[in-house]
């Protein structure tokens, strides 16, 4: 009708019918979409490339091609946020007056993955403040907070290098009569957009690792950290008690704990050596509700063993059998 040169009430019909047109996405085409829609809803992105690229080369247009560029912004900006690394700090500054005593800023810092220089723009935020203090008995006692925060100012994250915004400053002090104190804190980030090569992309999942502060009364302080396998040594041991194993655990590293519980799998069907642990294993891993009871403990420990030798043998080589002799008949 266009080519015909139609006016007025039949030029507006053939835009109608062209809008229309637009809009609908060929069936041909809904298979891939709906393959692109289900993996990058399951977090599976190769999958995603590989379906998009699929469909880009069936030339899609109008409705299509408007939903293929946009899983395309989230597919792009998933891969912008992947070469960010955020975390939470907990930097302490020690009171020179007061033994224990002092003040932890709570920062997200963010630094580039892959050498590239991007800008973070986030939405609102939340932190969550948990702090877990440790008596001498393996007696422990929680308290926590949560802090909420518009969108937070834009970070321009250089391609070397940090960049990081205070979000909270707290005043903290070992209790007496404490062998230690955490302070965990876990920022969560609301949907935003990232910048790269003045390019906006959303930036709607942004994993925040979280920040942790130790302290540890004085004499524990001095006695440095403990070796990975101090505390599966000390658990060997007949006569160990449960307090002395806690103030191994205690000066444990946040980097070596993952190791450490790994050690103390061998003693997942001991249960004299579990209950003893069972002060020890509620600070090396605070997320289990395995409390005082050394059955639960048990069968942590057991399935965390079975996590192990399951990653053990799927990181083995695969070897080809070895092939029977055929031999001729005599």
């Amino acid at each position: 009708m266009r080519a015909r040169g139609a006016r007025g009430p039949e030029l507006a019909r053939a835009d109608e019918v062209a809008r229309l047109l637009d809009a609908r996405v060929e069936p041909r085409l809904e298979p891939a979409l709906d393959a692109l829609r289900a993996a990058v809803a399951s977090g599976d992105d190769d999958l995603a490339r590989a379906v998009l690229r699929r469909l880009w080369a069936q030339r899609p247009t109008g409705a299509a091609a408007e939903r293929a560029a946009a899983f395309e912004r989230i597919l792009d900006g998933r891969g912008a946020i992947a070469g960010l690394e955020l975390r939470a700090e907990c930097v302490w500054t020690a009171d020179p007056g007061i033994p224990g005593a002092g003040t932890c800023v709570v920062r997200l810092a963010v630094r580039s993955r892959d050498g590239v220089a991007r800008a973070l723009e986030p939405g609102p935020a939340t932190l969550s403040l948990t702090a877990i203090t440790v008596d001498t008995r393996g007696n422990s006692s929680h308290g926590s907070e949560a802090r909420s925060f518009e969108a937070l100012a834009r970070l321009d994250v250089p391609a070397e290098g940090a960049v990081g915004i205070d979000l909270a400053q707290i005043p903290l002090e070992l209790p007496a009569g404490a062998l230690a104190l955490r302070l965990t804190a876990d920022v969560r980030l609301t949907p935003g957009t990232v910048r790269q090569t003045e390019r906006a992309l959303p930036a709607q999942r942004v994993p925040v690792e979280h920040g942790e502060l130790v302290l540890l009364a004085g004499r524990l302080l001095a006695q440095g950290p403990a070796e990975p396998d101090e505390l599966a040594r000390g658990a060997a041991e007949p006569d160990s008690r449960a307090g002395e194993l806690l103030e191994v655990a205690l000066r444990v590293r946040r980097e070596d704990r993952a190791r450490v519980l790994d050690g103390l799998c061998a003693y997942a069907q001991d249960p004299a050596r579990v209950e003893r642990l069972a002060s020890a294993l509620r600070w090396l891993a605070p997320d289990v509700q395995g409390g005082a009871d050394p059955s639960e403990w048990s069968r942590w420990l057991a399935a965390r063993a079975e996590r192990v030798r399951a990653g053990e043998r799927r990181t083995e080589p695969v070897l080809p059998r070895a092939l029977e002799p055929k031999l001729a008949d005599r």
